[in-house]
């Protein structure tokens, strides 16, 4: 019995090992395949998620920081999608900001960035300043952004101040939005100080004159400027090594005959030569119309040339001794003044430099010499008033005197310092100082009318007559001898009323020239009847079909409107 019992304990546990195993084995089979098969499932989604184009771009926001007007800012992002394939993306301007040039930049992308490039521009030009009705000002400002040789450019009016513009992507790989960070500076936070003109030449003088030129001062901004006059001679040695090897030569005459017409000033007449039709603008030569050329003349190793464009595209050529030279275009689209080197280095001696405008119109203010030994005055020979002031929005006028008294003959040079709660601005002063040599002179003007000419060494006697008859002030056209100067003789004037017609002759009796219907109208100085130093001709013509005179110390001046006359010689020595 209890054998019976322990064999059927023994089959119901085996009956019961083994229904257990059959059923725990199809479970495990299944847990197996389905881990699987959701592995499989994973591995799909993970793969079809990783081919998913995501566009991503960095640095997501850029700084540019403070710009000011008439400055330029540069930023740039790289792009990419960091999927594998290629994505089509495009972006257009940050909102309310007018598109000018394109409509929107559009491109494509894989997982090799490219580069979005942004420029930031902040116009300066009073063009494009805006003023609205509160007075504060906007400035015009354009953003470019450029990829893969594309790009657009769009813009908009800004105040000054600090801005956060947002640029947004499109792409397939989703939308992203970038930042620019920038701030406009107005211009009337910055106090400027500008002075006009920068550069005085005072020509060739005696010793013992005194003369009295005006700077104009002017402040640019809205912001109080306060100015003091620095004392020259305080500079040291070492800041007036350039100035010592550098002389200045204005090409400005204050003597012009009518506003529009230039003629080159007393000084320069021996050295300088113009061609072509020329005109004024504040008293400087301004080429009008094509095939216009300037010649100077000069002695030195070197030279530059200050000038200014008036117009967007010119077109010149400039000449070193006759030898086209390959200089940079300075002028390109670029309205303010400009000092251009012309040569440096040259051997010492005489050289000539021509300009030839062939389009545009050029404003040339002066040349600079280099080479030249140039000597400061004793203390107090420059004097300037007022010393100090502070200057708004008006214009301060600076009264320059100088005096050649106890000066040596030769190139005198020095430096009027102004300084501001800016910084500081330099003018220069140059002047040549002549040999007496016991010669005194007298200034002698030119005034002429319908192609007379009337010499007068005192304008002022005679202002009625010349502002009845309408003659017109060309400035000073020579200087003559005061009366008793060793080998000079009288000077004579005559008039003929019928031929409207001056003659001029140290011969009291006309030298020859038959006088009939002329009225002798006296002695204006004292000419040399040889050449003496520093002297240099005046030369005479005559068109005997109008029975008119001309004098002029320039030998090829008896052209143009001047055609038809004859030359007769030479009048005399003048200085």
């Amino acid at each position: 019995m209890f054998k019976k019992f322990i064999y059927f304990i023994s089959m119901f546990t085996v009956l019961i090992f083994w229904s257990f195993n059959s059923y725990a084995q199809p479970r495990s089979d299944y847990k197996t395949n389905q881990q699987h098969s959701s592995g499989i499932a994973n591995s799909k989604n993970i793969n079809k998620e990783e081919q998913r184009p995501v566009l991503t771009v960095t640095p997501r926001e850029i700084d540019l920081g403070s710009i000011r007007p008439g400055e330029t800012a540069f930023g740039e992002f790289a792009v990419k999608n960091i999927a594998p394939g290629v994505i089509d993306w495009s972006t257009s301007c940050p909102e309310e900001w007018e598109i000018i040039a394109g409509k929107t930049l559009r491109g494509t992308v894989s997982n090799e960035p490219i580069s979005l490039r942004l420029e930031l521009k902040v116009a300066e030009s009073k063009v494009n300043v805006l003023w609205e009705k509160s007075r504060i000002p906007t400035y015009r400002t354009s953003m470019k952004l450029e990829a893969a040789g594309k790009e657009f450019i769009c813009q908009k009016d800004l105040k000054a101040g600090q801005y956060r513009k947002a640029i947004r992507l499109m792409s397939t790989g989703g939308q992203r939005t970038i930042f620019v960070d920038f701030r406009i500076h107005a211009l009337q936070e910055i106090p400027s100080i500008s002075l006009n003109p920068q550069r005085l030449d005072l020509g060739a003088q005696l010793p013992g004159k005194i003369i009295s030129k005006r700077i104009e001062l002017t402040n640019k901004s809205r912001e109080m400027l306060r100015w003091s006059v620095f004392p020259s001679q305080a500079r040291s040695t070492e800041f007036m090594k350039e100035l010592q090897k550098e002389r200045y030569f204005s090409f400005h005459n204050e003597e012009l005959p009518e506003q529009g017409k230039y003629v080159i000033p007393e000084h320069l007449k021996d050295s300088m030569e113009l061609i072509g039709k020329w005109t004024e603008k504040n008293g400087h030569p301004l080429s009008k119309g094509s095939a216009c050329a300037i010649k100077f003349r000069f002695n030195g190793t070197g030279i530059s040339v200050f000038l200014q464009s008036h117009t967007e595209d010119d077109k010149y050529s400039i000449y070193l001794n006759d030898v086209m030279l390959n200089l940079p275009d300075v002028l390109s689209r670029e309205w303010g003044k400009k000092e251009l080197l012309i040569a440096d280095g040259l051997t010492d001696g005489p050289h000539a430099i021509t300009i030839v405008i062939r389009e545009g119109s050029l404003e040339l203010e002066g040349v600079k010499v280099f080479g030249k030994e140039i000597m400061r005055g004793p203390k107090g020979w420059i004097t300037v008033f007022p010393h100090s002031g502070t200057t708004m929005s008006e214009t301060d006028y600076i009264n320059v005197k100088v005096d050649t008294s106890y000066l040596a003959p030769g190139h005198y040079g020095d430096q009027i310092v102004f300084k501001s709660n800016i910084g500081e601005e330099i003018a220069e002063v140059f002047v040549d100082v002549l040999s007496d040599s016991g010669h005194k002179v007298i200034d002698v003007y030119l005034y002429s009318k319908d192609l007379d000419s009337l010499f007068t060494a005192d304008p002022q006697a005679e202002s009625i007559r010349l502002i009845q008859n309408g003659y017109l002030k060309e400035g000073i056209a020579f200087r003559l001898f005061v009366p008793q100067t060793p080998g000079t003789t009288s000077f004579f004037r005559w008039y003929n009323p019928l031929l409207k017609d001056h003659f001029y002759h140290y011969d009291r009796t006309g030298g020859g020239k038959k006088l009939d219907g002329y009225v002798y109208e006296g002695i204006i100085g004292n000419i040399a009847t040889s050449r003496m130093t520093n002297t240099r001709e005046l030369y005479r013509w005559f068109n005997p079909s109008t029975g008119k005179h001309y004098y002029s110390t320039n030998p090829k001046s008896a052209t143009g409107k001047r055609r038809g006359y004859r030359f007769e010689g030479i009048a005399g020595y003048v200085r």
